[in-house]
């Protein structure tokens, strides 16, 4: 009974965040940007593009990451995480599009590069590869709605054409994760050296596949605990190995990176500290934690190694789209509460629609 008291309540809670989102919302459309929000010409974009839209599309990259582990390169085994992956990455991207849209100056044009086409840009890029890529994740939970449904005369129709999603979901994904690290390039005069490098789109897919790994891991073992299903430890340490290796790739090239530009790595300001912060500690305490073979093989280690990872992931983006510009600019940047409310509000509607997938839909084998 203290079991289901405590879901009861952790569940009150999560609606309320979304309520005073939804609210935070409503008010950033009436009221408008500045009037609502701590963005400027300085900072034109904070908060909702740092975490809403970088973040949430690293974090999500698990869809396309078990894919290609399973489709691709043929490893069936992992075959029971695939669509819980599936369900977190359309979560991720929902609250990409929603971030965006808020973001906007006028969010009802957000539909215009449908129409308003520019090949030379990479936002136009990033654009119709994140529409393609969550029309693919919605047909992929429409598949798994309609077998809870029974409808088996569509499901049929829509496997027949699988092979289609799954080299559309692969290509598109790939695709935008690394172009939405190409896009800071566009000013890398006002960025730190310590971020601004051509290198940034390869560096943005590395870490947006540690992101993808972390969250697959994470919404298995808090699932297991949550259902009261076994935590599928062995399957987890396989890919906690993929993401201590792919963690190692990013050392390396970051290293060999700064290295090969001559920056300036030794210093005591704000921004080196968040560079170490992210290089010396957020990536490398997921590594010694994967280094033990009692981490990789308990629920707990992998739980703390993969969280550690979901942070250095998350920071990341933040030190791209905030840190690398402090020095350019002469004012401190904080979000509004407006900004943290909406933010909040969609945590908790992904964690809210994962639950209730989880629970109505064959999501788990």
């Amino acid at each position: 009974m203290a079991g289901n008291k405590n879901i009861g309540i952790g569940r009150a809670t999560l609606y309320a965040m979304v309520v005073l989102g939804g609210i935070a919302g409503l008010v950033r459309l009436t009221l408008g940007l500045g009037a609502t929000t701590n963005l400027s010409d300085a900072y034109p974009w904070g908060l909702w593009i740092s975490f809403d839209v970088l973040a949430g599309v690293a974090l999500a990259s698990g869809g396309f990451i078990m894919t290609a582990v399973i489709y691709l390169f043929n490893l069936k085994k992992y075959k029971p995480l695939l669509r819980p992956a599936k369900l977190s990455a359309f979560l991720g991207y929902f609250m990409f599009v929603v971030g965006l849209f808020l973001d906007l100056g006028i969010p009802w044009r957000i539909w215009h590069p449908m129409i308003m086409w520019n090949p030379h840009s990479v936002l136009f890029e990033v654009s119709w590869c994140v529409m393609l890529y969550t029309t693919v994740l919605g047909l992929d939970i429409l598949i798994i709605a309609l077998e809870r449904l029974r409808i088996e005369k569509l499901v049929s129709i829509f496997r027949s054409i699988y092979v289609v999603l799954i080299v559309a979901g692969i290509t598109l994904s790939t695709l935008h994760q690394s172009s939405l690290g190409a896009l800071y390039l566009l000013i890398p005069e006002k960025m730190s050296d310590l971020w601004a490098t051509r290198a940034i789109g390869p560096l943005f897919l590395l870490s947006a596949i540690v992101g993808g790994l972390g969250v697959i891991t994470l919404e298995s073992l808090v699932s297991a605990r949550h259902y009261g299903r076994k935590p599928e430890t062995e399957i987890l340490r396989g890919l906690a190995k993929a993401m201590a290796l792919t963690m190692l790739a990013y050392f390396a090239a970051k290293v060999v990176d700064i290295s090969l530009r001559g920056v300036t790595v030794w210093s005591l300001d704000s921004t080196h500290m968040l560079f170490y912060l992210e290089l010396l500690v957020a990536l490398v305490l997921p590594l010694v934690l994967l280094a033990s073979s009692k981490a990789r093989n308990t629920a707990d280690g992998l739980l703390w190694s993969s969280s550690i990872a979901v942070f250095w992931v998350v920071l990341t983006r933040f030190n791209v789209s905030l840190t690398a510009y402090s020095g350019y600019r002469q004012i401190v940047y904080f979000p509004s509460l407006v900004e943290i409310a909406v933010t909040v509000a969609l945590v908790a509607i992904g964690i809210l629609i994962f639950d209730l997938g989880a629970r109505y839909l064959p999501i788990y084998e």
